[in-house]
C-alpha cells in the first residue's frame, strides 16, 4: 500500500513543483523586465537633467560676467559659450532683436526671422529639439536679470550627443535582459525535464527493487509449493488410479487433482515472473505471431474477430515472449467480453514504432484501477493472479518497447497497446 500511495503522490508532487517553477520564472521575469524599464526611465531622466544642469550652470555663469561686465558682446560671454556641447547661444531683448549671438552674423536680427519669439513663462525652462540638420538638440531659455532691472532672453542650445550615447547604451540594457531571460526560461526547462527523470528513474528504480523483492519472495515460496505439491499429486494420482470408477472417492479425488493442476498454473506463471529474462532479440512479422495467439485463444469462442494489418511490417522483439503476451492479451479481451462482442486487431507502424492495438467492446476498465493495473497481484477478476499484466509489461519493456491499457474513445471497451521497434527495413 505504501508503494501504490508513493506512486499516486508522485504526479501531484510533479504538478506542484512543476507549476511553482513556472510561478518562479513568471515572477523573476517580470521582476527582471520592471527592474530593468525602471533603470532604463532612470537613466532617461538623469541625462535630460544633466543637460538641464549643464545649461543652468553655463546661463547663470553668463549672467554673472554679464552683470560684472555689463558687455553682452564681451570676450567673457564669447568664452563660457565655446565649450563644445554648445551648438549655439543668443541673447535677445523683449522686442526679439538679437543682441548676442555664437555667430556674429546674426547679431542685429530678430527671433522672429527663426521662429516665433517664445518668452519663458518662468525663469528657466528647457525642452529637447531637433536642429535643421536634424541632430538633436536640447533648447533652454534663461531670463538674465540686469543690474538696472531689464530683462533678456538667454537661449542656450546643447548638442545632446553625450546623453544620448549614454541612454543608447541603457536601451541595450534590453538586449542583455533578454538573453538572461532565455538564459533563465532554458535553464529552468532543462531543470524541469532534468528533475522529471530523475523522478521517472526513481520510479523504475523503486519499480525494479519491488519486483525483485517480490521475485525473490515468490521464487522461493513457488519451490517450496511446487515440491510439497508434487508429492500431493503423485500420492493422489496413485490413490485415484487404484480406486475403481464406481467407488465415491475418486470422483472426489479428480476434484482434487483439478485443484492441484490449478495450483501448479499458478506456480508456474509466479516462476514466469520471478525468473530474470533473457531476451533473444531479432526480426519478427507480428502479424504471424496474432494469427497463432489467435487460433490458441479464440477456437470456440462465437464473437466476430477482425484483424487489420500492413503486409511486411517488421518489429524488433523475442518471438516466444512476444507470443505470450499476445496471447494473454488476447485472452484478457475475450474474458472481458464474456462470451460475445467485437474483437479488433490492428498493426500499424507509427514512425520508429510498430503498434499492435487489441480492442475489444466489454464494459471497460473503471477509473481507479487504470493506475493499478500493471502492479503484481492486483486483478480485475475473480479467478485472476494479477500476473498477467504485470508480466507483460516487464517483457515489452525489457525488449524496448512499451504497453499500456486504456478505455475506448466514444466507444464502450479497452484497448491494449503494445509498441515495438520497428526494423531498420520496415
Amino acid at each position: 500500500m505504501r508503494n501504490i500511495s508513493r506512486g499516486l503522490k508522485r504526479p501531484y508532487l510533479h504538478t506542484v513543483l512543476r507549476l511553482s517553477l513556472a510561478i518562479f520564472l513568471l515572477i523573476s521575469s517580470a521582476a527582471i523586465l520592471y527592474a530593468t524599464a525602471q533603470n532604463f526611465h532612470a537613466v532617461q531622466i538623469l541625462s535630460t537633467r544633466a543637460l538641464e544642469s549643464t545649461a543652468l550652470a553655463l546661463s547663470s555663469s553668463a549672467e554673472t560676467a554679464l552683470r560684472a561686465t555689463g558687455n553682452v558682446a564681451g570676450a567673457e560671454i564669447r568664452e563660457i559659450f565655446s565649450d563644445r556641447v554648445v551648438a549655439y547661444a543668443l541673447i535677445a531683448g523683449k522686442d526679439g532683436k538679437v543682441l548676442f549671438h555664437t555667430n556674429p552674423r546674426l547679431v542685429g536680427s530678430h527671433l522672429s526671422d527663426e521662429g516665433n519669439l517664445r518668452w519663458p513663462s518662468e525663469t528657466a525652462s528647457g525642452q529637447r529639439i531637433k536642429l535643421r540638420t536634424g541632430l538633436p538638440a536640447y533648447e533652454f531659455n534663461y531670463i538674465l536679470h540686469r543690474p538696472d532691472g531689464t530683462a533678456e532672453l538667454l537661449r542656450l542650445v546643447l548638442y545632446t550627443t553625450p546623453a544620448d550615447r549614454i541612454v543608447s547604451d541603457a536601451r541595450r540594457m534590453w538586449w542583455t535582459v533578454g538573453f538572461i531571460l532565455i538564459f533563465l526560461w532554458t535553464a529552468g526547462i532543462m531543470l524541469e525535464r532534468v528533475f522529471t527523470r530523475h523522478l521517472r528513474l526513481q520510479e523504475e528504480l523503486e519499480r525494479q527493487n519491488q519486483l525483485a523483492f517480490i521475485g525473490q519472495m515468490t521464487a522461493v515460496l513457488a519451490h517450496e509449493i511446487r515440491n510439497a505439491l508434487g508429492s500431493i499429486k503423485g500420492y493422489v494420482q496413485w490413490v485415484h488410479e487404484k480406486l475403481e470408477k464406481p467407488d465415491p472417492k475418486k470422483e472426489g479425488l479428480s476434484v482434487v487433482l483439478l485443484g492441484v493442476e490449478r495450483i501448479e498454473s499458478l506456480i508456474n506463471d509466479l516462476l514466469s515472473f520471478s525468473r530474470k529474462e533473457e531476451y533473444r532479440i531479432e526480426p519478427l512479422d507480428p502479424v504471424y505471431l496474432l494469427r497463432e495467439a489467435i487460433n490458441s485463444a479464440v477456437p470456440s469462442w462465437k464473437g466476430k474477430m477482425e484483424l487489420e494489418a500492413k503486409p511486411g511490417t517488421q518489429a524488433m522483439g523475442d518471438r516466444e515472449k512476444l507470443y505470450r503476451v499476445l496471447l494473454n492479451g488476447i485472452r484478457n479481451a475475450i474474458q472481458a467480453m464474456e462470451g460475445d462482442g467485437n474483437l479488433q486487431i490492428v498493426v500499424s507502424p507509427d514512425g520508429r514504432w510498430v503498434k499492435i492495438r487489441i480492442k475489444d467492446t466489454g464494459p471497460g476498465i473503471p477509473a481507479d484501477e487504470i493506475p493499478r493495473l500493471f502492479t503484481p497481484f492486483h486483478t480485475t477478476k475473480t479467478e485472476g493472479t494479477g500476473l498477467g499484466l504485470a508480466y507483460s509489461k516487464k517483457v515489452v519493456e525489457g525488449m524496448g518497447g512499451k504497453i499500456s491499457l486504456v478505455n475506448r474513445e466514444g466507444k464502450t471497451g479497452a484497448v491494449l497497446t503494445i509498441q515495438l521497434p520497428k526494423t531498420r527495413e520496415g
